[in-house]
């Protein structure tokens, strides 16, 4: 695996990141850590989702960003990474309940060969910890990273994104 770290200010996408150097590889793992508003986030999304259609993108605004060994707010961060022998897969649910959320996310994403699921939810309607037990509940032995979405301490809206759609709750 080899990842690429970007940060993106109010800079066009491709003035930052040159997408040529990923057209050729199939299994992209595209992370989206956006400090910006919702607009912001979904400008970003759909210019990756257009320069790089295959790729697994998922994303979530925040409060707070990290670069390498530097914390930042209100930028966005973008995380490119390339598998050479990982099947990539993403999904999205959206219960009203978290833990079902979590069982619908493991049902679908877990399988004999799943070594890890990255999830975001968002931050205002989800609750993390019944989520995590959903998934739990369908395999116990499954790793899970990632976190729930902020909007840079307001606690009014948060969102999540999967592919080039944005979700308010999920």
């Amino acid at each position: 695996m080899k990842t690429h770290t970007y940060k993106v200010d109010n800079q066009h996408i491709a003035n930052i990141i040159d997408f040529s150097i990923f057209k050729n590889q199939d299994n992209i793992l595209v992370q989206v850590f956006c400090g910006h508003d919702k607009s912001f986030l979904q400008e970003i999304i759909e210019s990756i989702k257009d320069s790089l259609p295959r790729a697994h993108c998922i994303g979530t605004t925040t409060d707070g960003e990290i670069e390498q060994s530097n914390i930042y707010t209100e930028h966005t961060i973008i995380s490119i990474s390339i598998f050479e022998h990982t099947q990539l897969q993403s999904a999205y649910a959206n219960n009203k309940d978290s833990f079902q959320n979590g069982i619908d996310i493991a049902k679908e994403l877990i399988s004999d060969d799943t070594k890890l699921i990255i999830a975001f939810t968002d931050g205002t309607s989800s609750n993390g910890e019944a989520f995590l037990k959903g998934v739990e509940s369908v395999n116990p032995d499954t790793i899970i990273s990632g976190g729930m979405a902020g909007d840079n301490g307001q606690f009014i809206q948060t969102y999540v994104s999967h592919g080039s759609k944005i979700f308010a709750e999920g």
